[in-house]
């Protein structure tokens, strides 16, 4: 039997069995009119819409379901906004995004706080993508975090390729080297800026690259 996917709060939630999901909504957890889908389904639809969940009446519309208007089908490819997975390219405009806070559940951020604060160290990064994929707060800090570690990799690597030039091609200008390795104090001061938000339990954006996502929402 295949496995269903469901939406809940603008994110695609799955693989789910289609007995637990039959159970999660007959007992009121997941709403009758939840979009679903499955391999072999053109697009998303309401569960009560479907012959394995219309076992339900439909209730009055979820606050935290998709827009209706908006067609849902899935390949395995990128999200779009308001879809949890679509057809559509990546689009780079949306990758560089505008930077923008999360509205924080305090019990999500007292849970995950550490994974929060991992997402800033570096390669540890990947801890809360993988341990606490579910969760909003360390979501947020996970993709800042890589982003942040994408950065400090860029500069690493064109840090060596200057000094590789300085002292084989032209180590007249040593002083160069002197002079770029102030470029680590802006990673230092992101660095210090998204712990110190984890620690306090805020979702607040990195400055310059805060409004970079490289994780799905």
């Amino acid at each position: 039997m295949s496995d269903w996917y469901y939406a809940a709060n603008n994110e695609q939630k799955g693989p789910i069995n289609e007995s637990e999901l039959k159970a999660q909504i007959a007992s009121g957890k997941i709403p009758g009119d939840t979009l679903v889908w499955k391999d072999g389904m053109d697009n998303w639809t309401a569960a009560n819409q479907v012959p394995a969940f219309s076992f339900r009446a439909a209730p009055a519309p979820a606050a935290n379901q998709p827009d209706s208007g908006a067609t849902m089908a899935t390949t395995g490819g990128g999200t779009t906004t308001g879809n949890p997975s679509s057809t559509k390219p990546v689009d780079l405009k949306e990758l560089m995004g505008k930077p923008e806070a999360l509205e924080v559940d305090a019990e999500d951020a007292e849970k995950h706080r550490i994974f929060g604060i991992l997402a800033y160290l570096g390669i540890l990064c990947v801890i809360p993508i993988i341990a606490a994929k579910d969760s909003p707060f360390a979501k947020y800090h996970a993709n800042q975090g890589l982003v942040l570690f994408v950065l400090e990799v860029v500069i690493v690597v064109a840090l060596q390729i200057i000094n590789y030039i300085v002292f084989t091609i032209m180590p007249g200008i040593s002083i160069l080297l002197t002079i770029l390795s102030f470029v680590w104090i802006g990673p230092l001061i992101l660095f210090i800026y998204g712990i110190v938000n984890a620690a306090w339990g805020r979702c607040v954006p990195l400055p310059v690259i805060g409004g970079i996502r490289l994780l799905p929402k």
